[in-house]
């Protein structure tokens, strides 16, 4: 039955065989495409660069599949390389009902629920599902509606959150040396790791004693443009981040984004000792915070955010640009 699909991976015709996958797709013979798949792969030990092809078909049956034949998919080995996290490509297309049964590795189990929540699917509480990232998987009323990615068959798009932020305002930055603070400054880094480890991003970051004025300073500033931000906004832009591969990173995954936002607004709260916060908790806490996003009126280019927060209590601010050109 396979036989015409070993002689294409025996020459390891790489166009045949993409052609090959699209035609399975089409015809939905996943089986079949799961046998190409494991072919591909195999091939690779005699030294056929069929790799791609394995991965690509791997994604496909992720995304389309019927549910018990995507979720074998998590667990290949071409499941590394994929365009995103597999447990986020699977969630679009599944619901948790059809793949639970068909997933027993409990990390899996858990991200794919996340994934689902993050989707508006409403998955009954299970301690095993929360241990993965310890937040509530489902989110609360007053977070946002996270923008989930669209993935099709050779590509996702995932684009900055559009909100609807008050209009800024001008600001006189103060010249003033950045203090440490290294538990904030590690969670934004975190959120921005995909950017700076596996592309060209750049992330600067100061936290002063003082109003915004001052942590922007700190950065090297002389004046910028700010628009404060509710809670929710930044929950949302920050879970963007997070999620995010910047321009050649690979894609984290929703649920890694939204944890990621929750580790950076307990840091802001100087909770990290009581993680997890509860969600009312958390919202309180960063409701004692004013949250600004902050502009130089320079062209948006690339994967961009920039971000300054102050703790009028404390009289305390932070300032982070992170960057990453395509």
């Amino acid at each position: 039955m396979d036989t015409d699909l070993d002689a294409l991976v025996d020459r390891a015709d790489l166009d045949e065989i993409i052609r090959r996958i699209d035609d399975l797709c089409s015809e939905r013979a996943w089986p079949r495409l799961a046998s190409l798949r494991d072919k591909s792969a195999a091939a690779v030990r005699t030294g056929r660069q069929t790799w791609p092809c394995a991965t690509l078909a791997n994604y496909r049956l992720a995304l389309h599949a019927p549910a018990e034949i995507a979720a074998a998919s998590l667990q290949h080995p071409t499941s590394t390389f994929s365009i995103g996290p597999l447990t986020e490509v699977i969630a679009q297309n599944h619901t948790w009902a059809e793949l639970s049964p068909h997933i027993d590795d409990a990390p899996l189990r858990g991200f794919v629920a996340y994934e689902r929540a993050l989707r508006g699917e409403e998955i009954p509480s299970d301690a095993a599902l929360r241990s993965v990232l310890e937040i509530p998987i489902i989110p609360a009323p007053w977070e946002p509606a996270y923008e989930a990615p669209i993935y099709d068959d050779n590509g996702v798009s995932a684009p900055t959150p559009q909100l609807n932020v008050a209009p800024s305002t001008e600001v006189v930055c103060t010249s003033t040396r950045s203090d440490d603070d290294p538990d904030i400054e590690a969670a934004i880094r975190a959120v921005f790791e995909a950017w700076t480890t596996q592309s060209n991003g750049r992330v600067s970051f100061a936290a002063v004693s003082g109003g915004v004025e001052s942590s922007l300073g700190a950065l090297g500033l002389s004046r910028a443009s700010i628009a404060p931000l509710e809670p929710s906004q930044v929950m949302a832009l920050i879970a963007w981040a997070g999620a995010s591969g910047g321009a050649h990173g690979r894609r984290r995954g929703g649920a890694q984004g939204r944890f990621g936002a929750w580790w950076f607004a307990t840091a802001m709260a100087d909770a990290l000792d009581e993680w997890p916060l509860p969600q009312g908790t958390l919202r309180a806490e960063m409701e004692e915070l004013q949250w600004f996003t902050w502009t130089t009126n320079e062209p948006m280019l690339g994967w961009q955010l920039q971000m300054v927060v102050w703790d009028p209590f404390n009289d305390m601010s932070w300032a982070f640009s992170a960057r990453d050109m395509s």
